[in-house]
């Protein structure tokens, strides 16, 4: 029977804390297979290659490390550095690069993957409506375009998506013809996925609850739809967190803490729209980070409440997901990924 790696990271209270650990799924049971001390907060790891990138969500600075994935499971450091920025919660890769947002200091810091030195470090200006979430800039996520070439940044502060040029040696400017495009006024973009086409985003909004679908063609963005992720039912603090498409590109699915649940849709036509199929829940109240395996037979979703990873089949037909297969204890997770 085929045998899945997947890893998780999770706020701890001290480097004693064991907060990435590595996990083995045959369809049926979880094993954990390895872990990792050492780091504060590590609310979000990236299996990339042969390495395991992972941030530390700290105040006033921030922190990466890199680490070898060891025969079995294993983990073992390569480097571990202090780096410009602060409260890093998200780190993705493109051209050799990484590069980690962080929200509490409202940074984007490029890194050298081979390293960790730093290659490109902005800190972004501006606020919202919204007095308590978006007193400042708040840089939650950023993802390379299908294409390469350009990345694009979430700004939960200033509701807006940053697009930049990425250059050699890994900095990065703006899009001329469009820096940037704003949702609307107190939305909070958070984390956000690409078409395989590349000609459409999908953008989760936290503070709102929504999922927008934005139509890219060139260096332009424009809003083509939006799809409400809250309920009249649902909790007061009700915040939509994370959103992956299945690996064929004919669902999506955005995690809403509160309620605790994935939202499904159905991708029509080209991708520019979306047939809501339900919700599925998590195992939890609060769904911080969810993902498909490879192949689309199941999902994992980290609750950071009340602590677990739970993993479910899904039917790869329809969309849908099953009941959970198999959970495990996680205080405070934060972050799962698959092996690829």
């Amino acid at each position: 029977m085929k045998e899945y790696e997947l890893y998780t990271g999770a706020y701890t209270g001290s480097k004693e804390e064991a907060g990435v650990r590595s996990w083995r799924f045959d369809g049926r049971a979880l094993r954990e297979a390895g872990r990792f001390c050492g780091l504060e907060n590590p609310s979000y790891v990236l299996p990339w290659e042969d390495r395991l990138y992972v941030v530390e969500e700290l105040p006033g600075r921030a922190g990466a490390a890199c680490l070898s994935r060891e025969e079995g499971g294993g983990l073992r450091a390569l480097w571990h550095r202090e780096v410009p920025g602060a409260g890093l919660c998200h780190i993705t890769a493109s051209g050799g690069r990484l590069y980690a947002s962080g929200y509490a200091g409202g940074t984007l810091t490029g890194l050298d993957a081979a390293s960790g030195e730093p290659c490109f470090y902005q800190e972004f200006h501006g606020h919202g409506p919204n007095a308590q979430r978006q007193e400042r800039a708040h840089i939650h996520s950023a993802q390379p375009a299908p294409e390469g070439a350009r990345l694009l940044v979430a700004d939960l502060g200033t509701d807006r998506l940053y697009q930049f040029v990425q250059e050699e040696g890994g900095t990065l400017r703006p899009e001329e013809g469009q820096p940037w495009l704003e949702t609307g006024p107190g939305q909070g973009p958070r984390h956000f996925a690409f078409h395989p086409s590349g000609k459409w985003i999908y953008l989760v909004t936290e503070l709102d609850s929504s999922l927008l679908v934005l139509r890219r063609e060139g260096d332009r963005l424009e809003k083509a739809g939006e799809y409400p992720l809250r309920q009249a039912s649902d909790p007061a603090e009700t915040w939509a967190a994370d959103i992956h498409l299945s690996p064929d590109g004919r669902f999506l699915y955005a995690s809403v803490r509160g309620p605790g649940c994935l939202c499904g849709f159905q991708v029509l036509g080209e991708g520019e729209a979306l047939l809501p199929l339900g919700r599925f829940p998590t195992g939890g109240s609060c769904p911080r980070s969810f993902a498909l395996s490879p192949d689309g037979r199941y999902v994992a979703a980290a609750n950071q409440e009340p602590g677990n990873l739970v993993l479910f089949p899904r039917e790869e037909k329809t969309g849908l997901l099953g009941e959970a297969l198999c959970s495990v204890e996680i205080p405070q997770a934060a972050c799962v990924k698959w092996r690829e």
